[in-house]
């Protein structure tokens, strides 16, 4: 039960959080957009019928181009990230500071795959985080090349980092980067959570972090073992530190197991057994999204008066914004609804994982 201090200090945010959970979809609404049949039927849908309308109300859902209607629907993330953080009462205010750089990472990501993939990079950012970022996105659109795009990066927080990667020109590819950029972002998100001033938020972060870490680090080792072959010297050093519930031995033996199959049957003695369970080789990005989003909707039912109300929140709505938008592409390609539900994160019956204590 939260103590009086807590419902104190977090009614009012986690009042207005409850308001927006009550606006996330629901598997009726899920089930109803898959059935839609083009692109403007699912913005009239998602118009008409759900909480997006406050972000779709300009909106023509006759002329509406897949691109455009993709770029509002992910303006909600921005709009309610801004509209909790100013709920806060300002003791957590630094810690908000990951939303931003987690945003802008996206960014940068985006833009590198496109460039990667020999693509026009483009990408619309709400003003409301815009004016947060330390990079100048418009110089980055304008890069021919990742070496080019590295460059482009001076003079931003990531300049540091990347400097190795833009003297040695064997590791400028898009895997060495991102998982450089990963390794920032969570260092970043431990640096801010040890300043928490509440002794249980720092403890919940913990938690959370950890596993969302600990399942993050099996995903790069079967990565860096199925398609890569890398030498385990450099899985190693991709391997992010202050993990959860994996221990220094069992992470050793995951990393030195020396096929995908060794690999996963280490992986079922762990406490995230459950991820590779009746494992194909297909729908890993799922089985991890739908392991981390139990895992916050269980945290923030335990503890609604916690900096977690927020967390958890802002991390179904990333999942929710990123159901849609692969949604409208199946439905862009004229897919049934059974070939897209189940691409769907948070439709399982089962919790899983996430209700283990």
């Amino acid at each position: 039960m939260a103590s009086l201090k807590a419902c104190i200090q977090y009614g009012a945010v986690s009042a207005k959080v409850h308001v927006l959970k009550r606006g996330l979809l629901q598997k009726a609404d899920y089930a109803a957009l898959a059935q839609q049949k083009t692109v403007p039927d699912a913005c009239a849908y998602l118009k008409n019928e759900t909480a997006y309308r406050s972000v779709l109300e300009n909106v023509n859902e006759h002329t509406v181009h897949r691109t455009e209607l993709e770029r509002y629907i992910k303006a909600a993330y921005a709009h309610d990230a801004v509209k909790l953080v100013s709920f806060d009462n300002g003791k957590n205010k630094a810690f908000y500071q990951y939303i931003y750089v987690k945003t802008e990472l996206d960014v940068i990501k985006n833009i590198l795959r496109s460039l990667a993939n020999d693509e026009q990079p483009e990408y619309d950012i709400p003003p409301v985080l815009l004016r947060h970022f330390t990079v100048d996105v418009n110089r980055l659109l304008t890069s021919a090349d990742i070496p080019e795009f590295l460059d482009n990066l001076a003079g931003s927080r990531y300049e540091a980092m990347l400097a190795p990667l833009v003297q040695q020109k064997e590791h400028q590819n898009l895997f060495s980067i991102e998982m450089t950029l990963d390794m920032y972002y969570y260092q970043l998100v431990e640096k801010l959570r040890r300043a928490l001033p509440g002794a249980l938020d720092r403890k919940l972060l913990a938690e959370t972090t950890g596993a969302e870490l600990d399942i993050l680090n099996l995903f790069w080792i079967f990565r860096c073992k199925k398609y890569f072959d890398l030498p385990r010297e450099l899985v190693y050093s991709y391997l992010i530190p202050n993990h959860g519930r994996i221990t220094r031995d069992e992470m050793v033996r995951l990393v030195e197991a020396p096929t995908v199959e060794a690999f996963i049957a280490e992986v079922r003695q762990t406490p995230y057994g459950k991820v590779f369970e009746n494992y194909t080789g297909e729908f890993f990005h799922k089985k991890y999204a739908e392991y981390v989003y139990n895992l916050h909707q269980k945290f923030f039912r335990l503890y609604p008066y916690s900096v977690l109300a927020v967390v958890s929140y802002l991390h179904c709505k990333e999942i929710e914004i990123s159901n849609i938008t692969t949604m409208i592409e199946g439905i862009r390609y004229g897919l049934a609804p059974e070939a897209i539900l189940p691409y769907v994160v948070g439709l399982e019956e089962n919790n899983g994982p996430a209700e283990q204590n």
